[in-house]
């Protein structure tokens, strides 16, 4: 997405002004700290220091967010001349952000900010000790910390410290093609026995009825939520989730899934639905933005399934947030915050609020927001409640573990209880 920067250039350079002052007055006694505006120091006159700032982040790749972000760090750059950012920024699928992100904390190479997964993942980088926690620079800064929603702060802690600043909130909803539910004069899927006469139907007519993929399985949660309801859905591999794995097997046999759903990647299901090759897709937020090319795709939440507790509920949340490294290099320290500022401000959020997701921020309306990014925030707002997915609060390897098993499910190789029972030894182990 091609971002308006005309309109944009005043209000980033009068925030940049106010950013500058604000950490001028609090380097205190550090004369030869740097403003970040470039300017020279008042009280020395010193050239300032030229600072590298490292920033590591998921906007890399296929990630929507791509071009608001590197328009971002460019006007932050050219109002901050001393500050040079090095984007370490990595993809997020195929476990890139991960397994980046673990090497550095391993080794006590952090980068100065980053914008990663909290929840469980919070664990690893608070055990560094190397992080920063909010609450101070929160309170230091009270129309900084006014933009933010309160209520989500609160919500991503971790125990009982906020290490992660919210910023792009998802959800996960069930995507589909008006057009082709038209062409072959079906009801829209929002329930489950219109969902499946549609995986039927299609299936029949040799078009596919529901792109995923099997590495990656989305449908999972959804099935899950919809069987067991909220406070089911936190018993981590609980015997109850049987019922919700079994229709993924069900699916499967009324051949609803791509034929090489074992081994194809997320991307490329999003590409067959998008393409009009697949009528349905349960995925994320961050899809929608590409997806809203098409008039014909609608959103809704995931049907109840039959018996089931969690009827217009939707896992939604703020699953990545960012951190900080606490530098004693008091330079460096005001620059990585003044980044951080300069992201969460209102009209820099509020580009990013264009392209997709909710957020915990202010944003500023840029007026061009699509109309199908418009419905699935109101699928959230009229949601009864939502949770987070079921990866932020278990362990990576029973994940891993499960996701497997679920392919294996599929093709009849393992039951659902066996799929359970094995994710929750490994679960119940790395808990110990």
């Amino acid at each position: 997405m091609k971002i308006r920067k005309t309109s944009r250039k005043l209000t980033v350079s009068l925030m940049l002004v106010a950013l500058a002052g604000a950490l001028l007055a609090g380097c205190g006694s550090n004369k030869d700290s740097a403003s970040p505006d470039g300017a020279s120091s008042p009280t020395t006159g010193k050239e300032e220091k030229q600072i590298k700032l490292r920033v590591a982040t998921s906007f890399a790749g296929s990630d929507p967010w791509v071009a608001s972000w590197t328009d971002a760090v460019q006007s932050f750059q050219d109002a901050n001349p001393n500050i040079t950012i090095v984007d370490e920024s990595t993809p997020v699928n195929q476990e890139a952000l991960r397994t980046k992100v673990k090497a550095d904390a391993a080794t006590g190479n952090l980068a100065d900010v980053l914008f990663y997964f909290n929840g469980s993942e919070t664990k690893m980088l608070q055990e560094t000790g190397a992080i920063v926690s909010w609450e101070d620079e929160l309170a230091k800064d009270p129309e900084w910390a006014g933009t933010f929603n309160a209520a989500i702060l609160d919500k991503v802690k971790y125990d009982g410290k906020l290490y992660s600043l919210p910023y792009i909130g998802f959800y996960e909803g069930l995507f589909w093609n008006k057009e082709l539910f038209d062409k072959h004069q079906l009801e829209a899927p929002t329930t489950f026995d219109a969902f499946m006469k549609a995986v039927d139907t299609f299936a029949a007519n040799d078009l596919i009825p529901f792109a995923t993929s099997l590495t990656t399985p989305y449908i999972q949660e959804a099935l899950v939520l919809s069987q067991v309801g909220p406070e089911g859905q936190q018993l981590a591999y609980d015997p109850s989730w049987a019922p919700a794995l079994n229709i993924i097997k069900d699916l499967s046999d009324r051949k609803a899934f791509p034929r090489d759903a074992l081994t194809l990647d997320d991307d490329k299901a999003q590409a067959l639905f998008s393409g009009g090759k697949a009528a349905m897709m349960f995925n994320g937020s961050w899809t929608a933005v590409g997806l809203s090319a098409n008039p014909a795709i609608q959103i809704a939440p995931f049907p109840l399934v039959p018996g089931g507790k969690g009827e217009n509920m939707i896992v939604s949340g703020f699953g990545s947030g960012w951190y900080m490294k606490k530098n004693e290099d008091q330079a460096q320290y005001d620059a990585a915050l003044a980044f951080i500022k300069y992201m969460t401000s209102p009209d820099v959020a509020g580009t990013f609020a264009a392209v997709g997701g909710t957020y915990a921020v202010k944003t500023a309306d840029t007026g061009s927001t699509a109309p199908l990014l418009k419905a699935g925030n109101e699928m959230v707002a009229q949601a009864k409640d939502f949770v987070m997915p079921i990866d932020s609060y278990v362990s990576r390897e029973s994940y891993t573990d499960f996701l497997k098993g679920l392919g294996y499910l599929a093709n009849g190789k393992k039951t659902a209880e066996e799929v359970l029972e094995q994710a929750k030894k490994l679960s119940d182990r790395n808990q110990g």
